[in-house]
């Protein structure tokens, strides 16, 4: 079989460069698309990752659905938490306290954590090595740190590359993969990935697709629609980078005929709602109003300015000259009568 990953590094670029010259998609991005597809690969093949992980999140839209035509970077992964050692009953019982709850996902949280550190790094890194070697300066091909904000554990992949890291600009020569333990992950399916360069020359490199576990696509609709929700509650808004792609993931989800599906689907609407309400309640997010005749879709006026400029900053990450931030806010605003209509 041939592997696309253990090609010299100047053939790989010329794939890319070659890709780039086609698509009109920067060689940075092609590069990264492939190291992304490449770790799925691993994750979904090394046991007991592959039974115990969802993939989620903006890069499943991307990657597993074709749903939007940006470039999403990280690989989000929900973990069981019976992989864990954790009944995932107990953490959704309904008559829990607040605090019980609190606690049992603080443990939660710190289990993963340590399982991630100690069990998964070292096991994904043996199945990188195995298949391109060991780092040329020694390092390991994978670091473990926590995310700042949601305190997640997070191992990034310093993927191999000719690249200077210095000069890398908005899209870092690492893919991060971020890891949490969440109940009530569900639907999930089985799903085909490939990376661009596969369209060069398509299942010569057996490296180049994967099969993954994904939450399926109307799960995303509503995880999506009750950020922005949330969002649309929060006292005092905060500015984060990046924050104006989940407006403009749901613009685009809104616009594709498969999320009908999603827009027949109260239950799991319900479902997501009380999911959130249990797991990320907060005295504002207004969850209990996340329903037809109550959704909010559009930002506060308030926000508006800081995600034009953040959204601005992010056109290098869509593939396509990306639609105005004003033609976003027509979507939502079109979603939004729509679902309390």
């Amino acid at each position: 079989m041939n592997a696309f990953a253990t090609l010299p590094a100047s053939e790989r670029r010329l794939y890319f460069q070659q890709y780039q010259g086609t698509q009109g998609i920067d060689t940075t991005i092609v590069e990264k698309d492939f190291w992304v597809c490449w770790m799925l690969g691993i994750l979904f093949h090394a046991k007991p990752i592959a039974d115990n992980c969802v993939f989620k999140g903006g890069t499943s839209l991307s990657k597993v659905y074709n749903t939007i035509q940006r470039f999403s970077e990280d690989i989000d992964l929900s973990v069981d938490p019976g992989f864990l050692g954790c009944e995932e009953s107990e953490l959704e019982a309904i008559g829990l306290s607040n605090t019980r709850r609190i606690k049992l996902v603080e443990q939660l949280q710190a289990i993963c954590a340590s399982v991630v550190e100690d069990q998964l790094k070292p096991l994904l890194e043996d199945e990188i090595t195995q298949r391109i070697g060991k780092r040329q300066d020694g390092e390991s091909w994978l670091s473990y740190e926590l995310e700042g904000a949601t305190h997640s554990p997070v191992l990034l992949f310093h993927y191999p590359t000719d690249r200077n890291a210095k000069d890398s600009g908005y899209i870092p020569p690492w893919v991060k993969l971020e890891f949490g333990s969440l109940t009530d992950q569900r639907p999930t399916g089985c799903r085909k990935v490939s990376a661009m360069v596969d369209e060069l020359a398509p299942g010569h490199f057996e490296d180049c697709q994967a099969h993954v576990v994904a939450l399926e696509i109307e799960r995303t609709f509503w995880e999506k629609a009750t950020i922005l929700h949330a969002e649309y509650h929060r006292p005092s808004p905060r500015q984060r980078d990046r924050f104006s792609r989940h407006y403009a993931d749901f613009a685009a989800l809104w616009r594709n005929p498969i999320c009908k599906k999603a827009l027949e689907n109260d239950d799991l609407l319900k479902r997501v709602v009380a999911h959130k309400s249990r797991f990320f309640r907060t005295s504002w997010a207004n969850y209990e109003t996340a329903k037809r005749g109550s959704f909010r879709l559009l930002p506060g006026p308030e926000a508006i300015e800081n995600l034009k400029k953040d959204y601005k900053a992010m056109e290098q990450m869509f593939f396509r000259t990306p639609p105005p931030f004003e033609e976003i806010l027509d979507t939502l605003r079109e979603a939004e009568s729509t679902l309390n209509g």
